[in-house]
């Protein structure tokens, strides 16, 4: 007890407290609390803005890739309608050429099966006669055996191109009696060849008469055979729904095509050449209006030979401008529609509203597409492609303002 009175005693007393020192601790302290919180409260407000702007940013990506997924699904469903309705035509078009080439290959046979029948009986009426000849040249006449073939067959052929000479000038409308006394003359002498060798020949007398009735019944023959013939393919074409030809046509006596002159076939020579072709095709009879047929053709000609050009063109340029673009550098042509799908949209609106998706896709990626670039893809000029760059940079820029302006109201409550 007394040790412990004894340590008491030597303790210094306690130094007397300044009450304005601790008020300055205690109002230091304050404020430092006071600054932490209000550091805290800026650094929850900032997060909370850049959540929102997160968030906003998220949206219009998202929005943007609905657009870009309803578009190519449209894309795909229209792929897969073209394809089904190419195949389709297709199978179509390949069943009808199948009943067209059966329709027609039917019509020849049953064309050329008539023709070759009627020609086999003129090819043997016109060997009997000419058999009957060369037996009179080789017993008769003592000639070669070449040489009475080729004079038998001589005097039947001219036989037979002096009446086909004929029966060409009764349809044209010209003189041709002649050729068809000339014709009855030869038929005549080569009947009496077989007749006189026939009728001389022992015990082959009974061949007279009927070899001489088959050399005068050949041109008859012949002559029903040709009016056949023409007759059948004046019929086919008009079956067929096509124009028959300029030969056809006067061996038919039916209206010649429109005819030019020598000074237009010199000063003009394509576009009279083009009309002719014209006439011809479509049996204008008219040159003017042979001249206008022409001209409208070669004017649709040339138009898709340019559209052909300016496709070429752009599909150059499409190849130049990726070409020019440094490795590992963003491609913006994968954010732009084809060139099926540009030339599909059916109207400006469509095309503005496609031009500006992928725009603003391609700024949410970080990259850059050229307004220059957006307008020669869509078939517009540069500065559509400018108009629509600046339109959505806008709409970007005034959305985010508007978060800003939020985020800054919300701090000021």
């Amino acid at each position: 007890m007394i040790p412990l009175l004894a340590r008491l005693r030597r303790q210094p007393a306690p130094e007397p407290v300044d009450p304005l020192v601790e008020a300055e601790h205690a109002e230091a302290a304050a404020l430092a609390a006071r600054a932490d919180s209000e550091r805290r409260k800026i650094l929850a407000a900032d997060a909370v803005a850049q959540a929102e702007a997160d968030a906003k940013i998220a949206a219009i990506t998202h929005r943007a890739k609905l657009h870009t997924d309803e578009r190519q699904r449209a894309a795909e469903a229209k792929r897969i309608r073209d394809a089904e309705a190419a195949r389709v035509a297709k199978v179509a078009a390949q069943r009808s050429k199948r009943r067209e080439s059966g329709n027609h290959t039917r019509t020849l046979i049953a064309e050329y099966s008539g023709r070759a029948r009627r020609l086999i009986v003129n090819l043997i009426v016109n060997g009997a006669a000419g058999f009957g000849q060369a037996r009179f040249f080789i017993e008769q006449q003592e000639l070669p055996v070449l040489a009475a073939v080729m004079l038998a067959a001589g005097l039947e052929l001219v036989a037979v191109t002096v009446l086909d000479y004929g029966l060409a000038a009764r349809r044209q409308g010209r003189p041709y009696r002649l050729q068809f006394i000339a014709a009855a003359l030869l038929a005549g002498v080569v009947a009496g060849l077989n007749y006189g060798h026939w009728s001389a020949t022992q015990g082959q007398q009974a061949l007279a008469i009927p070899f001489a009735i088959l050399s005068l019944l050949s041109p008859v023959l012949w002559a029903w055979y040709a009016a056949a013939r023409y007759a059948e393919t004046a019929s086919m074409l008009e079956v067929d729904g096509r124009a028959p030809s300029a030969a056809t046509q006067q061996h038919a006596g039916g209206k010649p095509v429109a005819s030019f002159d020598a000074l237009q076939w010199l000063l003009w020579l394509p576009e009279t050449f083009a009309a002719k072709r014209q006439a011809v095709r479509y049996k204008i009879a008219d040159a003017e209006s042979a001249y206008r047929v022409a001209v409208e053709h070669l004017t649709d000609k040339q138009r898709r030979r340019d559209a052909k050009i300016a496709a070429k063109r752009a599909e150059a340029l499409d190849r130049k401008q990726q070409q020019e673009l440094p490795s590992g550098a963003p491609n913006p042509g994968r954010y732009l529609p084809t060139r099926d799908e540009v030339a599909a949209m059916a109207s400006d609106h469509e095309k503005r509203e496609s031009a500006e998706d992928a725009y603003r896709q391609a700024r949410l990626d970080g990259v850059t597409i050229p307004g220059s670039l957006l307008g020669t893809h869509y078939g517009m000029s540069e500065s559509w492609g400018r108009a629509r760059t600046q339109k959505v940079r806008a709409v970007m820029r005034g959305q985010l303002d508007d978060s800003e302006s939020d985020e800054t109201e919300g701090q000021a409550q």
